[in-house]
Order: structure tokens, then sequence, then C-alpha cells
């Protein structure tokens, strides 16, 4: 930590340093002005700049180049300029220089010997190499303003250039005390705002009308580019040099062990890792200090020079003050009280005068937030050396999560205090999401709530006051949070009908297992019918799918795999299917349980893979599923995945067998079109395959036909594969509404087929 005079950005109208994490940029029209530097000793020839900040001209000390571009001096009537040959097009173009001459080249020794006037100030500037100079826009020349920018001050520190910023506190120009008053800007110029009013800055008029008075001014027009807001006040910011507190980020390589950290995190999505490595790489040293009135205070004295006065001493006896009275003890107290008491006592360097008024940037509050939160917790430390080497402890968390601004802000800062004081990242795994927005995909604000702009206020508390706090997060979990998520009626909508669905398979499960005890009526696997079978296969299939993406973070697969599976195979054909033997057979029959076995095992795994997303719902099916105990809740319970999976050979026959229902039921509606038939109950198919297809498929006669869904079905030798609907042979039975032939041949139950008559006569044996 150290205290320097860099340039740093200044909110004006928050009248403080920003760090960078509390800028954000914006598109912004600014005034851009091609400006002639007359070269000294050189009859009207001049030095072309372009600068879009034309309020940093009366702070320029210097003129940068880059000696691996080409130059070249053009005449154009009775003026000669000074320029790169890769901009010369464009500028010809742009100035309307109908008639010019290239008069000569100029190398970068020829260029480091120019010397410039100043266009209104008194004093003179040297043309200086630099590597950041380009020819994509401008001129091929940089005016430098040490005091205004943190490459012109590197370069102004490279050279012996002061650190020059005639700007006060207000963002107006001013004079100080860094150059002689003869060399500074005209009385004129001071007191002007930088600060844009209207889009229009008196700082930046001032310059404007003088260089078009003193003819310095070549060109002036409009430009669009992205430049740094305030993130508090909206306002563009500014470059400007001043004393403050920083950390130097490269101090013992510090900077690269940062970079070699963020390599051994995982990065949700993976683009993270590129922008927060980009944030680090680029980054100046940390401006830690705010021009504030409230915050936590940097415990720093002054001397009688105004020299700062802080070491760990200092900081630490200022740490237990306020830790036993509070931050505000450093503002009350006067600077006397405040240094005897933190005075160390063996102190023998000058004595105190002044306390320092700045406070602490908010991103160490934040960021420091790791040592609060995960340090309280010994189940989050692990040992990263031998047991007992006591730099071996490092606490992490196992995830970080916030907007995709927040590489620059929270993420970054996080890992830099927590490296600094731990020596690692204070996070495993970091995941980015986007930010919701308007049906226009712009940012919901609550100025615009407040205009009347929503037709519905866009607020978690009106949505789920609506539709309730699980279709909220189900609505949530469906969306890609990798991107911004646009917030409408619409799509919640949509969301709570999927919400309906698997709600209403929870109750179907539930609802048929009123009679179902585990421990007495499950089936094992191995004894399971085949449809059974087939349904927990293809949901362990589903879950392994499920389970991965939820590994990923990635909540709308989940979403998009669970509620198609659920629409699909469970609630259209399985649930479908399923409900003759559960209605119809006997209570104690082996495929009315075996049924009921995984249906108790469904609406278990159904529960525990909709339960980060269905929390309510869930918890509540939980509840009522035979042998679950009181109390107790699907959020506690460890998965246990299924792992069930039928042999390469059943698989294969299910895939054979799928492929034929799909065209048994075409033909099938086709027949329902022709009024052939109503229901499919009410069908008689007759499938002709060829000899080995056919006495293949006959040995699964009652599978298939159990999921063609149909009262009869019958085989027939053929070239290739035929398939006819009929009307079912045969009477309706009125219970389980099968056409049957025996029908009617009970005495008793001359209604029901033999199969009902069977069930119904052993539920009176059981009463």
């Amino acid at each position: 930590v150290y205290r320097g005079k860099k340039p740093v950005y200044w909110s004006i109208p928050c009248h403080t340093a920003l760090a960078e994490a509390e800028v954000e940029y914006q598109d912004h029209v600014s005034p851009s002005v091609f400006v002639k530097f007359k070269v000294m000793g050189e009859p009207n020839t001049f030095v072309l700049i372009w600068t879009t900040t034309p309020w940093t001209l009366p702070a320029n000390l210097a003129v940068a180049f880059n000696s691996k571009l080409q130059y070249s001096e053009i005449q154009v009537e009775d003026e000669s300029y000074i320029l790169s040959n890769g901009l010369l097009d464009a500028l010809v173009e742009k100035m309307g220089w109908d008639n010019f001459q290239i008069t000569r080249s100029l190398d970068s020794d020829q260029l480091e010997q120019i010397e410039y006037e100043h266009p209104f100030c008194d004093r003179s500037g040297k043309l200086h190499d630099a590597d950041f100079v380009d020819d994509s826009t401008g001129t091929g020349f940089v005016h430098i303003a040490p005091g205004h920018g943190l490459e012109d001050y590197g370069l102004g520190m490279r050279v012996g250039l002061p650190i020059y910023s005639p700007v006060d506190d207000r963002g107006c120009l001013t004079h100080t005390s860094d150059l002689p008053a003869e060399a500074q800007m005209p009385e004129e110029m001071i007191g002007k705002s930088i600060l844009e009013k209207k889009h229009q800055s008196e700082a930046n008029e001032a310059v404007i009308e003088r260089l078009k008075a003193s003819g310095h001014l070549l060109f002036n027009q409009k430009y669009t580019h992205s430049y740094p807001h305030c993130w508090r006040s909206k306002t563009p910011v500014i470059f400007r040099a001043m004393d403050q507190w920083f950390i130097n980020v490269d101090h013992n390589d510090f900077r690269e062990k940062a970079l070699n950290e963020i390599a051994h995190v995982k990065w949700v999505p993976e683009w993270g890792r590129n922008r927060i490595e980009g944030a680090v790489k680029s980054r100046p040293d940390w401006c830690i200090s705010r021009q504030r009135t409230w915050g936590v205070p940097i415990p720093a004295f002054h001397d009688a020079d105004g020299n700062p006065l802080l070491d760990g001493r200092i900081v630490r006896k200022a740490s237990d003050l306020i830790e036993k009275h509070g931050s505000n003890i450093w503002f009350s107290e006067s600077t006397e009280s405040l240094w005897r008491q933190c005075r160390p006592e063996d102190w023998d360097g000058a004595e105190a005068t002044a306390k320092s008024s700045d406070t602490l940037d908010v991103w160490i509050d934040s960021g420091s937030s790791s040592r609060s939160v995960i340090m309280q917790r010994e189940e989050l430390r692990r040992n990263a050396g031998p047991q007992g080497d006591p730099i071996a402890p490092v606490w992490q968390a196992d995830l970080y999560l916030e907007g995709s601004d927040q590489h620059r802000g929270w993420f970054q800062s996080s890992l830099l205090l927590s490296l600094s004081a731990n020596g690692s990242a204070p996070y495993k795994t970091v995941l980015t999401h986007g930010f919701m927005v308007d049906a226009d995909k712009e940012k919901i604000s609550k100025s615009k709530q407040g205009q009347g702009a929503y037709t519905k206020p866009q607020t978690s508390e009106a949505y789920i006051g609506t539709y309730g706090a699980d279709i909220v997060r189900l609505w949530v979990a469906s969306q890609d949070f990798r991107n911004d998520i646009v917030v409408s009626e619409e799509r919640v909508k949509k969301v709570a009908e999927t919400y309906r669905l698997l709600r209403n398979s929870l109750r179907f499960q539930l609802s048929n297992l009123y009679d179902f005890e585990p421990e007495k009526n499950a089936v094992p696997h191995d004894q399971l019918t085949p449809l059974d079978r087939w349904m927990l296969d293809a949901w362990s299939r589903l879950e392994q799918e499920v389970y991965d993406a939820f590994g990923r973070f990635e909540f709308h697969i989940v979403y998009q795999k669970v509620s198609q599976f659920t629409a699909v195979e469970i609630s259209s054909v399985y649930h479908d299917l399923v409900k003759d033997r559960l209605y119809s057979n006997a209570a104690e029959s082996h495929a009315r349980r075996s049924t009921q076995t995984v249906l108790h095992h469904m609406v278990r795994q159904l529960c525990q893979t909709l339960s980060p997303m269905l929390v309510f719902t869930s918890d509540e099916a939980w509840e009522f599923i035979p042998g679950v105990k009181d109390g107790d809740s699907v959020h506690l319970q460890e998965w246990e995945p299924s792992n069930f999976r039928l042999s390469e050979q059943e698989h294969a026959d299910w895939v054979r067998w799928m492929a034929l229902r799909d065209q048994v039921l075409a033909k099938l509606e086709d027949a329902r079109r022709e009024k052939v038939i109503g229901k499919s109950l009410e069908a008689k198919v007759t499938i002709q395959l060829p000899f080995d297809e056919v006495n293949r498929l006959k040995n699964n006669h009652t599978v298939i036909r159990e999921i063609l869904n149909i009262s009869q079905l019958e085989w027939i030798e053929g070239e290739s594969l035929e398939i006819h609907v009929t009307k079912a042979e045969g009477s309706k039975c009125k219970r389980c509404w099968h056409w049957e032939l025996d029908v009617g041949n009970h005495e008793e139950h001359p209604e029901i087929c033999k199969r009902c008559v069977d069930a119904v006569e052993s539920q009176k044996v059981t009463d």
C-alpha cells in the first residue's frame, strides 16, 4: 500500500475517486477536435493532434508518436502538417484537401528533435516515442497530459514531466503550483466546469473557442464512442491526478500470482476466465481511497509537511479502537486524541498533525466478505499442505455467483484480497449470470416502473403474488442464465402450464400409492413387468443427463429434459398405459404391484430432481410418499441415482416395439377419422409381417397389445409390413372398457369380462 499522485477516475457530481469496478462504459457523444501545434523554428509547420477531450489541452505537456509508424510532412496551400502516413488518405478526405504535396518523410530521430509551441499557453513541449500510439484513428500523434491519463502518466514519469492536473475537486479548470503562473492557462478559462450539462461542457467550449480565435483549430466534429461513466451519477468521469492511496498490484509478482490462481478456478461459463484474466492483466494499481463523509476510514495520519504516517502498528491500534467503539470514532475524535491512542509506544518518527479524511473503497468491504462468512465456518476449511503447517489452511466457498459486470468488481476484489491474506482464491467455482431485462431488452428500472412503463409491476413480489414462488422459480430455472433474460407475463404463463403438468404427474403417482407399503408390496426389479422395466430404464437414462446438467449449472437443460420427459414418456405413454392395470386388475395382482413399485420409485426420484427448482411443491409431495417419515424433507435427502438398465437385447426390443407403436397409432388415427372406431380400445389390429418377425413379436404379444392400448391384436404372415384396423370383436366390458369375447359369460356379473370378474371376486375374498 502506498500514497501517490496518479490519475484516477474522478466523479464530479460525487466528488470522489472511483475504482475501476465503479465505472460503467456507455456510448457517449464527445467534441472531436483536430488541433495544430506549431513547430518551433519552422515557419507555418504544424504537428497535428486529435482529441475527444478538449478540456485536457490546458494540461498538455508533450506529444507522443510511435517509431513503428511512418510519418510525413505534407504541404497544403501555405501551411505544412506532420502526420502518420497510415492516416493520410482519411485526413485528406475529412479535411477536403484537394491539392496537397508530400514534401518529406520523418524518422523517429527527426521527430524527437521537434519542439512545439502550446496553442494557447506560454510554454513548449517535445515529441516522445510511445508504443500505445496507433494509426487507427486521429493523426498518428497523441497529445500528452500526464495528469489526465494512465498512458500519459506513464510517459510523463519516463521522461520527467510534472504530473500536472489543473482541475479542482468540483471538476473546474484551475491554476496549480505545479507550473509557473505565466505558463498556465489563460485567466478566462479558470472556473470553467468540465461537467456536461445538456451535452455541453463549459471547459470544452472555452478551449474550442480559444483554438478558433487563435487559428489552431483545424477541424471540429461530434464523435460517438464508448466512454466511462460513474455508476452512481451516470455522468462521464474524468481522469484526474491527485494524492490517493493505492495497492501496488505488481509488488512481489502479485499480478502474476492472481493470474495463476484464476487458472485453478472453474469458471461458468468458460468465457468468464478470459474476462477476469483480461481485467487483471490490464488493471492499474488499485486506488483504494475515497473522498466521502461515510464509510470505513483509512487509519492514516499526516505530519506537519503533509507526509503520510501509516504502518502496521498504527493500523492494528486503530482497528482495535474501531472494533471497540465503532468506525465513527475516527470522524468524531480529534487528531490529537486519535494519535495518542494509535501512536506506537516505540514511535520515533514525525508526530501527527492531521488525520486522514479518506475512506476505503467499498470494494474492500465486499471483497473481504469471505473472511466474515467463509472463515467463520470450520466445514469450509481445507488443508493445502502438510498437517501442522501454519500456512496450510485454505478457506474456500464452493461457489460465488453474480452478474457479468462483477469480473471487474466483486469477483476480482474478492480474489485479490483473499490471495493477499490467505494465499488462495476464496472460491472454487465462479458463476456469471446475465440480467433481467424488459420486452425492449432494456434494464428493468424503478424509474420506468414509476412512469407506468409496464402494464404489470416488474418485480418478483408481483409475479409471486400472481403465480406463487415455485412457478417463478421454475421460470427462472427454465431460462439460460448465461444471457440476459426477458421478463414477460406471457413467458411466465407458459411455464405455469409446465408446472401444472409436473404437479399433475406427481398427483397421479401419489394417488395410486394409497394402498402401497414399500417393504411389504414392492416387487424386485428382476420381476417387474416389461413395461415397468422400460419406464425405469428410460428414467435412469434421463437421470444421468439431468445429473450432468446440474453439475454444469444448466438448470434450463434440466427444465427442458424433465418437462419433455414428463409430458411424453411419463404422462402420455406410461401413465396412460398403466391406468388399466392400476384401476382394473386385482389389488394384489403382480402387474399392479409391479407398477406401484415403479410409481413409488418415480415419485421419489422426480421429487428429488425437481427439488432445486420446485422447493415447496417437491417437499409437499414428499410428505405423502409411502414410507417417508413424518417431518422428513426432500431437501435433506442424499440423491441416489436409479442405475437401472435394460439388457442390450431388451433395449433393442423396446426400440423396435415403440417404432411399431408409432406406425399403429397413425393407422388408429386414420380409422378414427373414418368412423371405424371411436377410442383405441374399440379396435382390433392385425399386423402382417414376414415369418421370422411375426414369430419374434408374437412371443411378446401381451406386452405389445398393452403398449398399443387396444383390445385385440392378431398376427399374420406376409411379405411386408401391413397394418389393418377393424372394430374389435365381442362386447365392451363396463368395468375396464376392453372389448372381449367373454363378456356376458358370468351369470353374477354379465356386463364385465373374465379378468374383471376375477378382480371383483378376489376383492370379495379380501373383504
